[in-house]
């Protein structure tokens, strides 16, 4: 079962009332750490998630990101239903891995509370993620349901996530790189420049550069340049297009341009590396 070592998905669990006689308030604490990512959505009862420093209830509508590693526990205190995701978030598809850079607390839970309309909504993107892990192998078009499902909960969880940032009053250099982030990740591919980024979020561009590269480690436009690269090898290894056509598709104006980027990037031209890599 699952994707093999081309996906990002571990597991998906469904969790709901335990079978045994549960009067209120008797849960079944479970506390753990593991080292893969975990995105819990809560559809029905109520409960706690707790990590060393926090204390958090969560009830239907709950979306709960978990980081590796960050010893953390449940409790349940009305009889609950949900579904559990582990991923590892350092190979989920580009357009989404933006949550997972700036604004990523690794020791802490973070949790959202999703109306009834965007909780259904969830739960959809969540049952599709469950049909497409559960095949046997994965296809170019599994693979764009599966980004689109998981994309969706993350999207959901950034939405609400920034909405309490706003209402909080808490707008600083970390929200706009994550905002900034998000941008890139849906945009890498087109002519988007670090002026037209900085326009935007109402920076100048040189203070844009260098709030991104202290909260990210690289500059906005190699960062941009490493996205290319990554979805170009996606493309290498998935499909049999042609490197000028990948190379347009990833964002690159000429396809000598890409030829150089990649070669000092991988240290190999993109024949080369499919050839290499090639399933």
């Amino acid at each position: 079962m699952g994707q093999g070592k081309e996906g990002f998905i571990i597991s998906i669990d469904r969790f709901k009332p335990h079978t045994f006689n549960m009067e209120e308030g008797d849960g079944l604490f479970i506390s753990h750490s593991h080292d893969y990512d975990e995105l819990t959505l809560v559809l029905d009862g109520e409960g706690y998630y707790s990590s060393p420093e926090q204390n958090i209830k969560v009830s239907a509508g709950s979306l709960v990101l978990i980081p590796p590693g960050l010893h953390h526990g449940f409790v349940c205190t009305k009889p609950w239903r949900g579904v559990s995701v582990h991923f590892n978030h350092e190979r989920i598809p580009l357009q989404s891995r933006y949550l997972f850079h700036a604004g990523y607390e690794c020791n802490r839970i973070q949790c959202i509370q999703l109306d009834a309309e965007d909780t259904e909504w969830a739960e959809i993107s969540f049952n599709q993620l469950e049909k497409e892990w559960k095949k046997e192998r994965i296809d170019i078009d599994s693979f764009n349901i599966t980004r689109i499902a998981f994309e969706t909960a993350v999207v959901l969880f950034q939405r609400y996530q920034a909405v309490s940032a706003h209402a909080a009053g808490s707008r600083n250099d970390q929200t706009i790189i994550q905002d900034v982030l998000k941008e890139i990740h849906a945009r890498f591919y087109s002519q988007l420049t670090v002026h037209e980024l900085a326009s935007k979020h109402f920076v100048s561009e040189s203070n844009l550069r260098k709030k991104f590269t202290e909260i990210i480690g690289v500059s906005p436009k190699q960062y941009m340049i490493n996205l290319r690269m990554e979805e170009a090898k996606r493309l290498l290894r998935q499909t049999d297009k042609a490197i000028e056509s990948i190379s347009s598709e990833v964002g690159f104006t000429s396809s000598s341009r890409f030829y150089d980027f990649f070669v000092k990037a991988v240290g190999m031209t993109p024949y080369e590396w499919r050839k290499q890599n090639i399933k």
